[in-house]
């Protein structure tokens, strides 16, 4: 549409101008200043409705294209002053004029040698810990080294860069690369490295991958902003949804917790049966009854206990007219839940849609289930994405947590009898 109107506002500016010649030409004043006063009203529209679009554009697809070099704001007036002294010098012929403009190139081409050597000759290297949450500052050691026998660098910013894809209006992805500060060295010596310990703060959940760094410096003048970029082993960083702490009415909920005996061996309290005695059993464990009666070692084996599992069950559909915000709550509750029951020790089992995992219990189970939720992604549908093998062997054995944005009275009758469901 932009196009299009764009198109019809400069055929019509183009054909009040022409009118505006003919009449003119013609001698008709009033159709010659009514088509001039008509090309004015064009002339504003194009530069309402047309040109800010088209600059944003300019300006994205500039920034795509990352020249080696960017022009500072300082570094524009510096440029106009050049321009101004180099017209006035050819304009008048003055010597002095000449010596000034020859000056000011002179400083250009020195401040592009310096920021060059500065460059020159460094390598970066990164160190991101090895788990990360949402909008949780995030520790990195960045350390850059100088492999030059004489100079030292001076004004060193170090980023990092990593292609990412945008969806836009048009539903097509365009990828681009983004760039995420790091740290500034403002001197770093000849044949030496410098360090910074410095806080990075990745404000959602996801996959973040940095593929290169990208050095740049403002010295010596500070005109133009010198960019170097360094190629660097592919990082995938996954940045956890953080857990939030949960309400006390969650421990209401009926787990057992070592209650109900089981039929194998564990170390629980019920005997399970009675054996020969091994070189590797516990001597407290010998049943000396038994021991008089056979006249040889007999130990007795122990049932093992049910311990608490909970099955955390997260709808992954995105209905339509819901937002994505209200999908994130439930990933952030899903993790805040999860690391709730691991902190109380027991077993979790995290289902995301129709995906079931193991269960587990512990920190390692805790970040794998993290991780899940972190690359987690809706998918457009109208029903609660719970399928029917899924809900056979999930909730109709365990006790599980639904968390879903379906409506109250469509969730199925044996999931809402033997579920605790937390509308999102």
């Amino acid at each position: 549409m932009r196009v299009i109107l764009g198109t019809l506002l400069v055929l019509s500016g183009l054909a009040a101008a022409l009118v505006t010649v003919l009449a003119r030409r013609a001698n008709e004043t009033g159709l010659a200043g009514a088509a001039a006063i008509l090309s004015l009203l064009i002339a504003l529209l194009l530069t309402i409705f047309i040109v800010p679009p088209l600059a944003r554009s300019a300006r994205v697809e500039v920034s795509n294209l990352d020249f080696p070099f960017e022009p500072t704001s300082g570094g524009g007036v510096f440029l106009v002053i050049i321009i101004v002294v180099g017209f006035a010098a050819w304009n008048t012929g003055n010597n002095l004029l000449f010596l000034v403009f020859s000056l000011l190139c002179s400083t250009l081409f020195v401040g592009w040698i310096a920021a060059r050597t500065s460059l020159r000759d460094l390598t970066v290297s990164a160190r991101f810990p090895d788990h990360i949450f949402a909008a949780e500052p995030a520790p990195v050691i960045v350390t850059l080294r100088n492999m030059k026998r004489v100079l030292p660098s001076f004004s060193i910013l170090v980023e990092a860069r990593g292609p990412h894809s945008e969806t836009g209006e048009s539903s097509k992805r365009r990828r681009r690369y983004a760039k995420r500060l790091l740290a500034y060295f403002s001197y770093v010596p000849h044949h030496a490295a410098a360090e910074q310990r410095v806080e990075q703060l990745f404000p959602t959940r996801g996959h973040v991958l940095i593929d290169g760094f990208e050095l740049s410096t403002r010295f010596p003048f500070g005109f133009f902003r010198r960019r170097r970029r360094l190629r660097a082993r592919n990082v995938d960083i996954i940045v956890y949804p953080k857990p939030e702490a949960i309400g006390d009415e969650l421990h209401l909920l009926p787990m057992y917790a070592g209650r109900i005996p089981s039929l194998r061996r564990g170390a629980g309290h019920d005997l399970f049966s009675l054996r020969d005695y091994q070189p590797q059993d516990d001597l407290r464990h010998i049943d000396w009854k038994a021991t008089a009666r056979s006249r040889r070692l007999t130990v007795r084996e122990f049932t093992s206990e049910d311990e608490r599992r909970i099955t955390i069950i997260l709808d992954t559909h995105l209905r339509h007219g819901e937002s994505q915000e209200r999908f994130e709550r439930g990933v952030v509750q899903a993790a805040s839940l999860i690391k709730h029951f691991i902190d109380e020790r027991a077993e979790v089992r995290l289902v995301l849609g129709r995906e079931v995992g193991p269960f587990g219990s512990g920190t390692d189970h805790l970040y794998r289930c993290l991780r899940r939720l972190a690359l987690v992604t809706p998918h457009a549908g109208a029903d609660l994405e719970i399928d029917t093998a899924v809900t056979r062997d999930v909730v109709d054995h365990d006790y599980a947590i639904l968390l879903t944005a379906a409506s109250p009275g469509t969730i199925p009758a044996n999931v809402w009898r033997t579920s605790h469901v937390i509308y999102l």
